[in-house]
């Protein structure tokens, strides 16, 4: 009996739950715009051809996020912007 209930409630977890909640528009519009500001800023605050460099490969990606965001592909969006933003130490 306690091992049914147990899988019962197994069960209504793993439905009430999604699996992945997905990105929609505006978060990934929200993430692209955190991710160009701080960039932007650690662009001003760029003291070596590294720093600079390192800012223009997230930007590169950060265009590949917009690429993404303007076919519809909002979770793609979203991934690239939280991977640019792990990288480089930025908040979302």
């Amino acid at each position: 009996m306690l091992t049914r209930c147990a899988a019962g409630f197994m069960i209504l977890a793993a439905l009430s739950a999604p699996a992945f909640a997905g990105c929609d528009q505006a978060q990934a519009v929200d993430k692209m715009t955190k991710v160009a500001t701080a960039l932007g800023q650690k662009a001003g605050e760029a003291t070596t051809a590294e720093d600079s460099q390192k800012v223009v490969a997230a930007n590169e990606k950060v265009n590949q996020g917009g690429e993404a965001l303007g076919k519809g592909d909002y979770d793609k969006a979203c991934a690239i912007y939280d991977e640019v933003a792990k990288e480089n130490g930025i908040s979302l």
